[in-house]
């Protein structure tokens, strides 16, 4: 059995940086899990210290039914693929992908039995013969991934192995590592900043923050029902629209606007500010949208026609909304046309509306919101209205 266990797990450094805090986390045998956070977050730290790479300060580390917080790597049997490929360039891809079991003492019969499975599944059997720099990159990674393969260990950590490909074969490989573990069936947890790859591969994200976990779920549910304003706004390309909102009885206004609130709403009864968050999908033309959805004219600033969508950049005359939360969540390799546009004065939003009927920038629009997929937040711990706390935790348990 492959599951792993972190209870309460801390890594604080000699100079007192807490990279990892109390974290709890249950990864099921078999699941494909992954960490997902900005640059810091402590996700890398928390793989190392699964792989025994990371000594654990407090808290315990189960794989299976063995505690191996304080075992070496070598005796975890886990297998970790790196960022970088890490293979010998005198050897052929044959001896890189048999050189762990060599070391091993792993019988000459059963490795060449294991080093071919391997090149059969990753469609490397041209290629055994070849040194590593007759390789293109995907082939290097495909060779890195089929040395973990032959080991048969009981889970891969993976620390964001696609981030030297090119964009292209990142997606091939992405739908490679989709099918290999849908083939073995071996626990994986998986680490990126790469929101895209987080919601591509993983069954379940933990979404981390300064060490702390914030929530853990399928990607839909991380994308339609975020638990906090840091999750909302890292969790989606573009970003969710963000804005301080007023909330009074059925309805809540923002800007000059006002909408009414959904009858299921859990912002019904929470009379006060809030924090509005619509994403750019909820968004739609007029002659589009089901009847009886609220309307907003707005005058577009940017068009981004990308053939099978368009997004609609507009501006809302509010403030951005700019908190730690907001902060953190900022990933300078992701920022969108909407956040490099807006200033202190006003907020830009962005909308995704169908390609066909691509507005003109300048040229007022009427779109629909769909109101009930809109999501409120606390002005004060940006916690999302009408969620328990305690449900990051159930979460993150898998519960």
């Amino acid at each position: 059995m492959g599951a792993i266990t972190l209870d309460h797990v801390t890594k604080v450094y000699p100079n007192g940086v807490r990279a990892v805090q109390g974290l709890s986390l249950h990864i099921e045998d078999g699941e494909f899990m992954v960490l997902v956070g900005p640059s810091g977050c402590g996700k890398s730290t928390l793989l190392r210290m699964i792989a025994g790479l990371e000594e654990t300060t407090e808290g315990h580390i189960t794989i299976g039914e063995r505690d191996v917080t304080d075992l070496s790597p070598p005796d975890r049997d886990i297998a970790m693929v790196f960022q970088t490929y890490a293979l010998y360039p005198q050897m052929s891809v044959r001896e890189n992908l048999g050189f762990g079991l060599k070391m091993r003492k792993v019988r000459k019969a059963e490795r060449v039995q294991r080093v071919e499975e391997a090149a059969k599944t990753l469609g490397l059997e041209q290629l055994l013969d070849r040194k590593p720099a007759a390789l293109s990159g995907g082939q290097r990674q495909r060779v890195a991934m089929g040395r973990a393969i032959v080991r048969e260990p009981e889970a891969f950590l993976m620390d964001e192995p696609l981030s030297n490909l090119d964009a292209k074969l990142r997606v091939a490989m992405r739908a490679e590592l989709a099918r290999l573990h849908s083939r073995l069936k071996t626990t994986s947890v998986f680490v990126t900043h790469d929101q895209v790859e987080a919601m591509t591969l993983g069954q379940r994200v933990a979404v981390l923050r300064d060490g702390v976990l914030q929530q853990c779920d399928s990607p839909q549910a991380l994308f339609h029902r975020p638990t906090n304003l840091f999750v909302a706004a890292f969790i989606g390309s573009p970003s969710m629209n963000l804005v301080a909102g007023e909330i009074a009885g059925d309805r809540v206004r923002f800007a000059e606007n006002e909408m009414p609130l959904a009858t299921d709403s859990p912002a019904v009864g929470h009379d006060g500010p809030t924090i509005l968050g619509i994403r750019p999908s909820d968004f739609a033309h007029v002659e589009d949208a089901r009847p009886g959805l609220p309307r907003l004219t707005v005058v577009p600033s940017v068009v981004e026609e990308l053939g099978a969508e368009t997004y609609v950049v507009f501006p809302v005359d509010a403030p951005r909304v700019v908190t730690d939360a907001t902060r953190a969540a900022d990933d300078d390799e992701a920022l969108d046309e909407a956040t490099l546009l807006a200033d202190d004065e006003r907020t830009m939003f962005t909308a995704r509306v169908d390609p066909r009927r691509a507005p003109r920038v300048g040229t007022p629009i009427e779109l629909a919101i769909d109101n009930e997929r809109a999501h409120f937040f606390e002005l004060d711990d940006g916690e999302v209205l009408g969620k328990a706390v305690t449900e990051v935790a159930k979460s993150a348990s898998g519960g």
